[in-house]
């Protein structure tokens, strides 16, 4: 029986080693301005809105070799700012979206809603962006934002993922409303994160392998059959950079187009709406306009916001003269969100529209 024992021996040798290297990797990786993205509030009223944990400091870095580093904080709400949030203020501008009005990527100060209150001061812009979330999600948004703070005026940012993940049947993500099989608006409750999830954002070196090594934690728990409430945020369909997609989800997407402006219309709020559309960015560096999913949502957006008498601004004409000019890309290399140059470009936009309307 000593070749039992000798097996036992190894195996154990080899779960030291493993922990060991486990335990350098984690205090290297701690030690390395690793991601570190703030955990997201529970929420299970239907009146509030998902958002995170507030006052809180951290660290956002891109690429395997850390290329881009910036420390975020969010304020009161528990949203990414560089000040506090006060109710009932009338701030002149809320601007809501997804990741890109959260703009992980960049500092605070650089993202559209602080750049354009620091290039006019006499502005009061508050925005609320959280990730993953989709069009439907924004409504939401605003009407919290109509009831906690009285806007003057609402900012949304529209994306290529915006549409067909606002359909409950195709996308579920936890603590957003989306639209059921009758276009109605559903909440989706959000009762924190689970163990597995917990665990996971605890470490350093699976944070680095995630958010910047790229691995998909959402694939490996579903090939091991560890369900997890994250994984219903997966798309059901397809991903998201496919440039077509089916016949049904491009009608069912734009049946959430008209429905988001229905809701809009319901709250008497299309006077005070301005859309921004994001555009194709590849098809701008390669100075082409090819026929795509989001190029058709873009120009039904466009015609739904005409229709209905919503401002929006088009970043499509915007891009392309710019680059045009200066060659310099709107994103980062590893990374498709906007950058520090696309963020001033959209908030210079924005305020020669607001002001020339007045």
């Amino acid at each position: 029986m000593d070749w039992i024992k000798v097996i036992f021996r190894w195996v154990m040798y080899a779960i030291y080693l493993l922990m060991v290297v486990g335990v350098v990797l984690e205090i290297i990786f701690r030690l390395l301005p690793t991601t570190a993205p703030i955990d997201l509030q529970p929420i299970t009223d239907k009146t509030d809105i998902l958002r995170f944990q507030p006052n809180e400091e951290t660290t956002f870095s891109l690429g395997k070799d850390f290329y881009q580093v910036v420390e975020k904080s969010t304020n009161n709400y528990g949203f990414y700012s560089s000040y506090d949030y006060l109710p009932n203020i009338e701030p002149n501008i809320v601007v809501v979206g997804d990741s890109y009005v959260e703009a992980a990527q960049i500092r605070n100060q650089d993202s559209i809603g602080e750049v354009l209150q620091s290039e006019n001061p006499n502005l009061i812009v508050y925005q609320i962006g959280v990730s993953g979330v989709p069009l439907s999600q924004y409504i939401q948004m605003i009407r919290y934002a109509e009831s906690e703070f009285s806007a003057q005026h609402y900012v949304i940012v529209v994306v290529g993922n915006d549409f067909d993940q606002s359909l409950c049947s195709y996308r579920r993500k936890e603590g957003t409303w989306c639209f059921n099989t009758d276009y109605e608006l559903a909440f989706i409750p959000f009762d924190g994160y689970s163990l597995k999830r917990k665990m996971g954002r605890s470490s350093a070196f699976i944070r680095y392998l995630v958010f910047q090594g790229g691995l998909d934690w959402r694939n490996i728990l579903a090939r091991f059959g560890l369900n997890d409430a994250g994984l219903a945020a997966s798309s059901l369909y397809a991903g998201n950079t496919e440039r077509m997609k089916s016949d049904e989800i491009t009608a069912k997407s734009r049946r959430v187009i008209t429905r988001s402006f229905e809701e809009l219309a319901d709250m008497n709020l299309t006077s005070k709406v301005t859309i921004i559309l994001d555009a194709d960015r590849n098809d701008i560096y390669q100075n082409k306009s090819r026929d795509s999913y989001f190029n058709d949502m873009r120009r039904f957006m466009i015609q739904s916001a005409v229709a209905n008498n919503v401002s929006y601004i088009d970043m499509d004409p915007i891009f392309r003269e710019d680059f045009s000019v200066f060659g310099e890309r709107f994103e980062f290399r590893t990374d498709g969100h906007w950058n520090e140059r696309a963020h001033r470009l959209a908030a210079q936009r924005l305020a020669k529209q607001l002001f020339s309307q007045r």
